[in-house]
């Protein structure tokens, strides 16, 4: 758990952490519980604030809502969501007929370098952590209306905002099994989908590791040569390597 964030903690984590502070196993799953809420320590309010106090201590990695735009033709939110070191995201929430789809970040900015792309003209600055995606989802969750009965107001996630899942691999997949996770928020990874630019290597291990998971390849030119000039990776990676790993 060292240098882990605490809303990057799975169950597993809270649990152990708890055993140090001399708590029982079950205030760990209190903990997950209230961070699957996107609370704040001061929040849980069924831990004790002698305990609340030394759980401040560790580092917590939320996302806070600093700004939204609002469509005025449908209803779409693009936020813009401030991390604790002052670094801002952007995500989108989407109003369907079958639920509400959210639209995260992966990273602040991107070293994909594709042409089209302004997330990518700085380079990328820093990943994300794995409680940072988790807490743009719950940040706007906690202000979204949700239907009667429904367990939550977002309904699906698709990883395509600033930065290539892909390039943060490890914090990717923590994140999938944390938002996916039974006693947490509980998002169906059939609900979710990860756009990437292409890297097979990491696509393969992808099948591994979050096999249901909806895979979605940016192509955006159908031949090498266009593919190459747009996006700089097809220069590593062609298309044909792609589409296998994909395939």
């Amino acid at each position: 758990m060292k240098d882990k964030t605490l809303t990057s903690y799975s169950i597993e984590d809270a649990k152990a952490l708890m055993q140090t502070l001399s708590q029982p196993a079950f205030r760990g799953e209190q903990l997950f519980s209230w961070l699957h809420k996107g609370a704040t320590v001061d929040e849980m309010t069924n831990l004790s604030k002698e305990l609340r106090e030394k759980l401040k201590e560790v580092p917590f990695g939320g996302v806070e809502i600093a700004k939204r735009l609002v469509s005025q033709k449908d209803g779409t939110i693009k936020y813009l969501f401030k991390l604790e070191d002052g670094n801002i995201v952007e995500g989108v929430l989407v109003h369907y007929n079958y639920g509400n789809t959210i639209c995260i970040s992966t990273q602040v900015g991107c070293n994909m370098g594709c042409a089209f792309c302004a997330s990518t003209l700085e380079g990328c600055v820093r990943n994300l952590t794995a409680g940072e995606m988790l807490y743009e989802i719950l940040a706007v969750e906690r202000e979204t209306p949700k239907s009667e009965n429904a367990a939550r107001a977002i309904t699906n996630v698709v990883m395509m905002g600033s930065g290539e899942p892909l390039d943060n691999y490890e914090n990717t997949i923590t994140f999938l099994k944390l938002v996916s996770h039974p006693k947490g928020i509980n998002i169906s990874p059939r609900n979710i989908s990860l756009s990437t630019c292409g890297i097979p290597s990491k696509i393969i291990r992808l099948i591994e590791e979050a096999p249901h998971v909806t895979l979605s390849i940016s192509l955006h030119a159908p031949f090498d040569g266009l593919r190459s000039e747009l996006m700089p990776i097809n220069r590593v990676y062609p298309i044909a390597d792609v589409l296998s790993a994909a395939k």
